[in-house]
């Protein structure tokens, strides 16, 4: 695989799939070309923390796009949850207030 441009680095792609198969073909047809793969809320039911895994041992840099938003401690878990897996950005909702953003 050749080195992946800066250009590369900047570029998002959304795997807005409903099944694992689906977004992982995109995920083959792409090899080479993008190091950025965004796991949104329906794929990340539908799959689980599996398709973040398989996308990490692809060499992919993960933004899981959970929207997330609930009482501090939760999101606080949940981001803790997030990178142990190894996702290096997330959402979460500001309007959640400042506390749930600390």
């Amino acid at each position: 695989m050749e080195p992946i441009s800066p250009t590369q680095h900047r570029l998002i792609v959304a795997l807005d799939f409903p099944d694992a198969p689906s977004a992982l073909a995109l995920v083959d047809r792409l090899h080479g070309s993008v190091r950025w793969l965004k796991v949104g809320l329906e794929l990340y039911i539908a799959t689980g923390p599996q398709i973040v895994d398989e996308l990490k041992k692809r060499g992919h840099s993960i933004f899981l796009d959970l929207k997330l938003h609930d009482i501090p401690n939760t999101v606080a878990g949940a981001v803790r949850s997030a990178a142990s897996l190894g996702v290096e950005m997330l959402t979460v909702h500001a309007a959640g207030g400042p506390r749930m953003l600390e």
